[in-house]
């Protein structure tokens, strides 16, 4: 220590010989060039000096301070500073004048220059280090002042630099002042210029005048005076904020004030939101979201119009409660029905664990009736293996039919609630359930539930130790507590109960006869135990207990398979193989005793057992092909699968009606997949009755796209005596970041186009702004008056960095086909 203290005391000494030159040619010396200096924090110096300090912080070369005026022009703080640094008679200030004419004699005594020793300076040790480097620089060690100019550069230990033409620092308080050509950055992203700014290299504040630049990646932000509190907290007076680009941004948010927290939040009064500088919606205060990670606020609203509901709009406020739950409070309102109150609350504890309640309520002004709907959901892994999982679902009557939109829960007529615990073992399985099922037709009580239901599976496994094994064993057996209505009528109830145990054990034995033939017979015994009996023809009279026996057989014969392989001249498809497979299968159940069977309350299939003896075959063909990969190895994939099959009952075939009133051929079903290219695909089933020569279900869907940018879907929907339907869809990009999709449902009974549906999306990832423009049409008037005809609109617009205005029509357009790519399921 002693010898680094002479070592530095023998540098001051020689620094100071060096500037003591005559008085005279003091003026004329430019301070030491390209200079790099860690900015500390020294005390006084502890030797009395006869140094008179002057009261300005800057001096011309001959020892003389700036008039009161010259250092107005330097050091004034107003909000309107002259640029860079100028003369008492207005001549701008240049580096090569001030080279020449200025230097910092706070150090002359006598004429001299004083340098006080190394030993004089205390320094305190908590301070971080704060490098300074430029083509000029010198120091007033008495005042702990630090002057810089000519391409400075300050390096804060935040990763946090800042440039500019000239700097002074008072090394003692930490204060600074920059001034000229400014820019300051951090490894954020953000880069601001300004005129000048003061700054602290104490801690992370700092203020900046007259800023333009970018605040984190995606931020362009411009304002009067932006002030730092600390490295992600800002406020700006006078702001202009967007993600665009460009002197003319499509779209900025303007502020008389803002306070802004990068990542998490902007607040803001007086603002304006202006598209193309055209002033659109004026805001007295708000809260704008600038962060993708979840965080407690009010969320973008959405909005719509219907010829039903009126004007649509829904508000909702998002709660981070912890990290482990949140919640959603929403009101929304039709125009024409009312108010919409809701909530939302999900959580997930662990990783494990994870559930949501959601609720909504509607006082509605055109039935005149209360609407409410609850939901909620739950799974988590218990211990020992076990899982569970619960759904709830109550609503009041006709909830779905009159305010959901997806067709599916629309047409449903009754509420499904449940809670199932399973567990997983190596060959066998365990399912706890109970559920619970309520109408909500209005006149109706019906109810079904199963409280509990136990089910044990083994699945076949292989008798003894060998994986070869040919002999397989299977359990299939149940414990069920089952409950109904029998008079649904509001004004009637008439409950049922029952307790059922059924048990149904099964023995297979796999023979392959041959490479390309192979045996399967198997043999059943079941078991059903009934707590009561129900006797329908007596007015519901509950019988006693009773049991039902019955056995089962099956056999399955599989093959002969055929296969070919064709080898193709084709660099890409070299081979295709073709496979045929038949199929044989002989299933029976002998008679039960009638008086059994009529005791017995259908709940499931358990239940409706009865006699079979029936002849199963079916022709299976499938088409592999061996294709080329674009990273050169190759794939076999299968391009297509044809399927027909028919049922022969033995039992009606046999019976004692005439031939000409018996049927024992099933409908025959073709069913046939393909995927020839991954820019085509076509599916048909349909079943044909060979009694009426008619078919009785047509049902096909075909997708093409002929380019790159285009998918083109139709689907037909035949059912004979029944609803016939045709879907046609259209997804088009038209060009980047523009996408048009159009679909139409038909009803070809009526000739009715029952729904139309039009959206229109612009989403560029290099533009800041994107939108979407949606049309909802339905006609579902039926003869008598019934169903209603619906006209909605949606408009969502994406202002990129900030969040959207949501439309909320995604979960309404479901009539929308996209293309999904057999090599990318993204695209």
């Amino acid at each position: 220590m002693k010898l680094f203290s002479l070592i530095l005391g023998v540098l001051l000494a020689l620094t100071s010989e060096a500037y003591s030159y005559d008085q005279n040619k003091l003026g004329k010396r430019s301070v030491t060039p390209n200079q790099e200096s860690t900015l500390s924090h020294p005390e006084a110096i502890k030797k009395a000096s006869s140094q008179i300090k002057p009261l300005a912080d800057w001096f011309w070369g001959d020892g003389t301070p700036l008039s009161n005026t010259e250092v107005l022009y330097l050091d004034a703080d107003q909000d309107e500073p002259v640029t860079d640094w100028l003369w008492s008679n207005g001549e701008k200030l240049s580096i090569e004048s001030l080279d020449k004419k200025q230097t910092f004699p706070n150090w002359l005594q006598d004429g001299n220059l004083l340098s006080p020793s190394p030993e004089e300076l205390e320094v305190k040790p908590d301070r971080k280090n704060v490098f300074l480097s430029a083509d000029h620089m010198t120091h007033d060690y008495n005042r702990a002042m630090v002057w810089a100019w000519g391409k400075v550069v300050i390096r804060f230990d935040d990763d946090r630099t800042l440039q500019a033409d000239r700097v002074k620092v008072n090394n003692k308080t930490g204060s600074g002042k920059a001034i000229g050509n400014v820019i300051i950055t951090q490894k954020d992203g953000t880069r601001l210029r300004s005129n000048r700014t003061h700054f602290s290299i104490n801690n992370q504040q700092g203020r900046m005048f007259e800023t333009r630049g970018k605040l984190g990646e995606n931020y362009y932000v411009k304002g009067k005076e932006i002030t730092r509190y600390s490295q992600n907290h800002f406020k700006v007076e006078k702001v202009h904020l967007t993600t665009c680009q460009g002197a003319l941004p499509d779209w900025v948010f303007e502020a008389e004030s803002m306070d802004v927290i990068m990542g998490d939040r902007a607040i803001f009064t007086k603002g304006v939101f202006k598209v193309r500088d055209v002033p659109v919606f004026y805001f007295p205060a708000g809260y704008i979201p600038i962060n993708k990670e979840r965080k407690t606020g009010f969320l973008f609203p959405s909005f719509g119009q219907s010829s039903l509901d009126g004007v649509t709009f829904d508000n909702a406020y998002y709660w981070a409660i912890n990290g482990q739950s949140d919640a959603t409070f929403s009101l929304g309102y039709q125009g024409r029905r009312g108010f919409t109150p809701g909530i939302e609350y999900r959580y997930a504890p662990n990783a494990t664990t994870v559930g949501a309640i959601k609720g909504s309520f509607i006082d509605d002004r055109i039935t005149r009736s209360i609407f409410w709907k609850l939901n909620a959901s739950h799974r988590q892994d218990l211990p020992l293996g076990f899982k569970f999982e619960g759904v709830l679902g109550l609503q009041s009557d006709k909830f779905n039919q009159n305010f959901e939109d997806n067709t599916a829960i629309r047409s449903s007529r009754n509420t499904d609630s449940y809670a199932t615990t399973t567990k997983d073992w190596d060959n066998s399985s365990l399912e706890i359930l109970t559920r619970y099922r309520d109408s909500t037709e209005q006149g109706s009580d019906q109810i079904f539930t199963k409280l509990p239901q136990v089910t044990y599976k083994v699945p076949n496994i292989s008798f003894g130790d060998s994986d070869e094994s040919n002999l397989f064993f299977s359990l299939d057996t149940s414990f069920s507590s089952l409950l109904t209505d029998l008079k649904p009528a509001l004004d009637e109830d008439d409950k049922f109960s029952v307790q059922r145990f059924d048990f149904h054990p099964q023995i297979s034995y796999a023979m392959t006869i041959a490479p390309w033939l192979s045996l399967t017979p198997t043999l059943g015994l079941r078991e059903t135990v009934y707590s009561k009996g129900l006797d329908a023809n007596d007015n519901n009279k509950r019988l006693d207990s009773f049991t039902r026996e019955s056995f089962d057989i099956s056999a399955q014969i599989r093959g002969p398979r055929i296969e070919k392989i064709y080898a193709l001249n084709s660099k890409y498809i070299p081979k295709v193989k073709h496979l045929i497979e038949p199929r044989l299968t002989y299933n029976f159940i002998p008679d039960l005793d009638e008086k059994d069977r009529n005791k017995i309350k259908v709940f499931d299939g358990i239940d409706s057992l009865k006699e079979q003896s029936q002849l199963t075959y079916s022709l299976t063909q499938r088409v592999l092909q061996k294709e080329l990969r674009k990273d050169d190895s190759f794939s076999t994939r299968a391009i297509l699968r044809f399927d027909v099959s028919q049922t022969y009952d033995l039992i009606e075939a046999t019976g004692s009606e005439s031939p000409e009133n018996t049927q024992p051929f099933s409908d025959i079903r073709f069913d046939l997949d393909s995927r020839l290219h991954d820019n085509l695909e076509f599916n048909i089933d349909t079943t044909f009755d060979p009694y009426g020569d008619v078919f009785k279900t047509w049902n096909f869907n075909i997708g093409l796209k002929p380019l790159d940018s285009l998918y083109l879907s139709l689907e037909r929907r035949y059912t004979r005596r029944g609803a016939v339907f045709t879907i046609a869809s259209l997804d088009w990009n038209i060009k980047k970041g523009w996408r048009l999709q159009a679909s139409s449902r038909l009803d070809e009974i009526t000739d009715t186009n029952r729904e139309n549906q039009l959206s229109l999306f612009f989403d560029d990832p290099c533009r800041c702004w994107g939108f979407n423009f949606d049309i909802l049409k339905r006609n579902n008037f039926r003869a008598g008056g019934s169903g209603r005809n619906e006209t909605k609109y949606f408009l969502g617009i994406t202002l990129r960095g900030l969040g959207a205005l949501a439309s909320g029509a995604k979960k309404d357009l479901e009539l929308h086909r996209t293309f999904k790519s057999i090599y990318n399921p993204n695209l």
